[in-house]
């Protein structure tokens, strides 16, 4: 397959692909701005579907008819893909650094998590065992990808005694890619790197058009794609339509940005309590100033080399309350306001800690992009004081609580500062209850879920 080259489809293969598409809206209506939106590709030799990123949709027709195929079979196949597409899968494992030994697991953890979604949604050809479910690789269902990542991690088995460690892509748990390409023909497993899966052969790179045939989507229209789609799916709901949990937990996540400042919060904040904030420039003797590069010195006009300037980053630790008396609603706020925090002041991995916490400490992660926040634990009792001095311990500049206030807190003041962010449901514009429990010495940000 080495070298395979995609081709504009023909007019017959066109209608082919109207015609799925036609089926694909009738069951899901509320993907039309992906179904319209995709860059749709004849891949001679692919032996199955796949799409990439920036929205081109890999298709190899001839093999979907040998495999008997119709328009159902070929509508249900297009849902998963651009279901792969709204999930921002391919960003997700970029953000986790998913390594490439691993793509070909990545994109089995991403097929099982949106097929539950699609079987539930009336799509039963990709519960017929050849595509890859929860319940082929043994898990159960309505979990994140990242869970069914770990998952099939854990089954798979060691290297050799003498190996080279890593994985090897061709020994991960399934038996078929996400599409149900034949384990017997020349066709590539998988869907492409849209999954978060290894590229397909054919994919194209970004800036081959294909003689204007395929351009590639850019970020703004990636964006606009999954907002009209999170919007499609809540007035779809709200119509008393059925939508899957997993869509609208999704589409929630997408329209409930926050507006919380945390760049202007955090910096005026810490300002007084560190030395060295986002936003800070110092020397840095590493790199040389390119913007003061013409300076000289004497008559000899001996050049003078100035230090460069350097943006520290500052450290920080996130509480996340994850007790019973935060709702679905105020959990996802909580993950919009670390996914803001982490791109307001550009930190991930050691440099943001998520906590989750209840009347313990739950689960202590690096913060490694949207993903990372899909499992929860804890949905115990409350006790935030437990987080914010377990927090404090992390070696950080400062902490970040997000909790709906329902809590007890440290009753002295601790060696960094201390933020409370407090979660308050729509239409409860009074906070004055439960922000008079937080100490004085703990500045205050309260969020309304729904604003």
């Amino acid at each position: 397959m080495t070298g395979m080259t995609p081709r504009p489809p023909s007019a017959e293969q066109i209608a082919e692909f109207a015609a799925s598409r036609v089926a694909a809206l009738a069951r899901m209506p509320y993907m039309a701005s992906y179904l319209f939106a995709v860059r749709v590709l004849d891949a001679p030799g692919l032996g199955t579907l796949a799409v990439d990123k920036f929205f081109r949709l890999y298709i190899d027709f001839a093999a979907l008819t040998s495999m008997g195929w119709g328009v159902d079979e070929c509508s249900q196949a297009l849902l998963h893909e651009v279901s792969h597409l709204f999930g921002e899968h391919a960003t997700m494992a970029d953000e986790f650094e998913v390594p490439a030994t691993c793509r070909t697991l990545a994109n089995y953890a991403t097929d099982a998590s949106i097929n539950d979604d699609l079987i539930a949604a009336g799509c039963t050809f990709l519960g017929n065992g050849t595509f890859i479910t929860p319940s082929g690789i043994g898990e159960p269902d309505w979990r994140t990808w990242m869970y069914y990542y770990d998952a099939l991690l854990a089954k798979m088995p060691p290297p050799p005694p003498g190996g080279g460690g890593g994985t090897d892509e061709g020994d991960h748990a399934g038996d078929g890619s996400g599409e149900g390409s034949s384990a017997d023909g020349p066709g590539y497993a998988g869907c492409g790197s849209g999954a978060g899966g290894a590229p397909a052969p054919c994919e194209l790179p970004e800036d081959d058009s294909l003689g204007g045939a395929a351009p590639a989507a850019d970020a703004v229209e990636r964006r606009i794609a999954a907002i009209n789609a999170s919007a499609d799916i809540q007035a779809y709901v709200k119509a008393r339509g059925s939508v899957p949990a997993g869509l609208v937990e999704r589409a929630t996540m997408v329209l409930t940005p926050t507006k919380t400042p945390w760049r202007r919060i955090v910096g005026s904040f810490v300002r007084r309590h560190v030395h060295t904030v986002a936003g800070t420039l110092v020397p840095d003797y590493l790199r040389r100033d390119r913007r003061r590069h013409n300076i000289t010195l004497g008559v000899d006009g001996r050049k003078v080399i100035l230090p460069g300037r350097a943006n520290p980053k500052v450290r920080v630790a996130l509480v996340r309350d994850t007790s019973r008396s935060m709702s679905r609603a105020d959990l996802e706020r909580t993950s919009a306001e670390i996914i803001t925090v982490a791109a307001a002041l550009r930190i991930k991995g050691k440099d943001l800690i998520v906590l989750d916490v209840d009347a313990q400490v739950a689960a202590v992660r690096q913060f490694r992009g949207r993903a990372s926040l899909q499992e929860v634990a804890g949905r115990g009792g409350t006790d935030m004081a437990l987080g914010i001095e377990a927090a404090a311990r992390q070696d950080v500049d400062l902490v970040i609580v997000v909790t709906d206030g329902e809590s007890g807190w440290p009753r002295v003041p601790l060696r960094v500062p201390v933020i409370a962010c407090l979660v308050r449901p729509p239409g409860e514009r009074d906070s004055t209850r439960c922000a008079a429990r937080v100490p004085s010495f703990i500045k205050q940000v309260v969020v309304h879920v729904g604003d």
